[in-house]
């Protein structure tokens, strides 16, 4: 059964009486005080990284010693935390503490998407008298398992950019505050963790890269049509200078309209081949908690060997291709 809260008037509202519960007796000052305590609206704060993040247990333990090296600071009066662990196929693990978590089945075979810690602060700053409320809520992702995850679920024909755009933040953490120093204090806390954690060697070349691989397959069939047209018009004397046999000069014209639609087309082809195998490029980046993540990683490492194929084997068409085109009029 609810509890019942009763109101009396008496004239002055500072003064008014309210019953609450089993009939206790508490002022209305009281009574507004901690309504405002339990419905405060507060302030919240949000930061995101895309470094590319090698996170293991231990890298944890060194995030929540972090964060319990600050609760020495500040005046903490209550205090959890929720640790929840999603594996794929929508599994989810949470553990009611980080002492829980470090029983955490490091022998499971399914590989880790994300890890939420939450925690929950009752602070009392200094000259305040009232505790104020602070949620911290850091996210971690694995780039490796959201990327294994998207090509089981998005269609073959979605582009290997797509994939890198859904999986680029690596962590994020959300602080709801009252007091922004205090906020502050916890962001700062995490940014540093961020910045010693290990983290893959960054390719600046190949960021810059992916910034215009979209280009790839405009200017491999636009360069395509270009050397068909440059050795066509170097080829007119050669068939047209003379009397014009008329079977010559329809070979002309089916050959080379023919080899720029068909060459286009490989041209097309051999773009996403490069654009693609540079987008999918893997920069490792994972959450490391179990042996299916392991295995994951393992299995990531040696899928750089198929892309790099793959941008080889879409080079070597785009050579073909401007090869035949400088030897068509061989076939007149």
């Amino acid at each position: 059964m609810s509890n019942i809260i009763e109101h009396s008037d008496n004239g002055n509202p500072s003064e008014r009486v309210i019953r609450v519960g089993d009939n206790t007796p508490i002022s209305m000052k009281t009574y507004q005080d901690c309504y405002h305590q339990i419905t405060g609206r507060t302030e919240q704060i949000k930061k995101r990284y895309q470094d590319d993040l090698l996170i293991d247990f231990s890298a944890l333990e060194q995030l929540n010693h972090k964060v319990m090296q600050l609760c020495e600071v500040h005046n903490i009066v209550a205090n959890n935390e929720v640790i929840s662990v999603f594996h794929d196929k929508e599994r989810k693990e949470q553990f009611t503490s980080f002492e829980r978590f470090k029983i955490y089945n490091s022998n499971s075979v399914s590989p880790t998407v994300s890890a939420v810690i939450k925690y929950n602060f009752s602070i009392i700053p200094p000259n305040i008298q009232h505790p104020q409320e602070y949620i911290i809520t850091i996210r971690l992702t694995s780039r490796v398992a959201i990327a294994e995850q998207i090509k089981e679920e998005i269609p073959p024909f979605m582009s290997a950019r797509f994939f890198r755009l859904m999986s680029d933040n690596t962590a994020e953490i959300t602080i709801d505050y009252v007091d922004y120093v205090i906020a502050r204090s916890f962001l700062e806390a995490f940014d540093e963790w961020v910045k010693g954690c290990n983290i893959s060697p960054q390719k600046k070349w190949l960021r810059k890269l992916r910034n215009l691989s979209y280009l790839a397959p405009k200017i491999i069939s636009n360069s395509v049509v270009v050397l068909i047209a440059i050795f066509a018009l170097q080829a007119i004397p050669s068939f047209f200078s003379k009397p014009v046999n008329p079977e010559t000069g329809a070979r002309f014209f089916v050959i080379y309209s023919a080899s720029i639609y068909v060459m286009t087309f490989l041209a097309n082809v051999a773009g996403d081949m490069i654009e693609n195998a540079i987008d999918s490029y893997p920069i490792l980046s994972y959450l490391n908690l179990n042996r299916g993540d392991s295995k994951l990683i393992g299995d990531f490492n040696q899928g750089k060997s198929k892309i790099i194929y793959s941008f080889i084997f879409g080079c070597f068409i785009t050579i073909v291709l401007g090869v035949i085109s400088c030897e068509l009029d061989k076939l007149i």
